[in-house]
């Protein structure tokens, strides 16, 4: 039985603690929140001795592992202070704002000899998985084109905040950043051009980026948090190739023979003369998967997949596409 401790209690970690109640192996002793109430009310709700200093959490004895949920510029001194404390951590993505302190926070655990792993969720997606495993199995060509663009606006100003959440390239595009470093390997260059669309934001709140990667293959991604509140923004999700396009969804003519779209999903790749494939996977909740996962390895006192050194990756192209986009310039890697 792992014994949790949690450090932030907001939105996404009541969306871990939902999941962790399904496992057998996993409980919530201590909860901690600089807002009395939210720590009291994840308490009630999820159990756990409730605090307003995560130190004094980490003082509780029976904790084995934290996991840090607080907002990104906030990251940094609890990750260390748990690793000195000898706990795992399970830090949500980003690993932190600033290169310099994911640094440090990846120097902390590895010298208290600690495990340590990062949000990155994608990885233990079926239908990410199975996007992985059709590109590099040569089916769209290479090299590809992987197309994403996106929008909205987060419900906590702090994520449209540079110097708390960084904005939509580093908060929410670090997914893709750390899903394309693992389909497409090492970035060679990028491009990017930053704006800002609402005054209320602090920085950049929208982009456009190009990724352009060792391998010859690239990544688009238009992000925007600065569009009206509630106004309809045009979601793309694709890979181009040499031999076609591969698509999110079944949206191939005719659905494969006992496809059943309340269990599993697919993505259909399109070539010449109106040929489709379907590729079909078992759909799952990948934070439950995530989580199985993680607890699993505290327990066991193994490394989890996703470790210090793949969050740093991903921070260091988040990094260089951020100073591209107010340079509107080209940054090799």
């Amino acid at each position: 039985m792992l014994k949790v401790g949690f450090v932030g209690c907001g939105g996404i970690a009541r969306h871990h603690a939902t999941r962790m109640k399904q496992l057998k192996n996993a409980r919530i002793v201590a909860v901690s929140d600089v807002v009395e109430s939210a720590a009291q009310s994840f308490a009630k709700d999820f159990g756990g001795t409730p605090y307003t200093d995560y130190r004094k959490l980490l003082k509780q004895g029976d904790v084995d592992a934290v996991w840090v949920c607080t907002p990104t510029f906030q990251h940094p001194a609890p990750v260390i202070a748990a690793a000195k404390a000898g706990k795992h951590v399970f830090c949500e993505k980003p690993m932190a704002l600033k290169l310099a302190d994911a640094e440090r926070m990846a120097e902390a655990v590895e010298k208290a000899k600690v495990r340590f792993t990062i949000g990155f969720v994608r990885r233990f997606d079926t239908q990410w998985g199975t996007l992985k495993r059709v590109i590099q199995s040569n089916a769209v060509g290479r090299p590809v084109i992987w197309r994403f663009a996106a929008g909205g606006r987060p419900a906590n100003p702090w994520y449209r905040d540079v110097r708390k959440g960084g904005g939509p390239l580093i908060d929410g595009a670090i997914h893709n950043y750390d899903f394309m470093l693992q389909i497409f390997g090492p970035v060679a260059s990028v491009q990017a051009s930053s704006l800002q669309f609402d005054r209320t934001s602090v920085g950049a709140d929208t982009a456009s980026v190009i990724v352009n990667f060792k391998s010859g293959d690239q990544h688009t991604l238009i992000w925007s948090w600065g569009v009206a509140a509630g106004a309809p923004v045009t979601y793309l999700n694709d890979v181009i190739g040499p031999k076609g396009a591969l698509q999110f969804g079944m949206t191939a003519a005719e659905a494969p023979k006992g496809f059943d779209p309340q269990m599993q999903g697919a993505l259909t790749l399109k070539t010449g003369q109106n040929k489709e494939k379907v590729y079909t996977y078992r759909q799952q909740d990948m934070f439950v998967e995530q989580l199985k996962h993680v607890v699993g390895c505290f327990e066991r006192g193994d490394q989890p997949l996703v470790t210090a050194k793949d969050g740093l990756n991903a921070l260091e192209v988040a990094a260089a596409i951020l100073d591209a986009g107010l340079k509107r310039a080209t940054i090799k890697l």
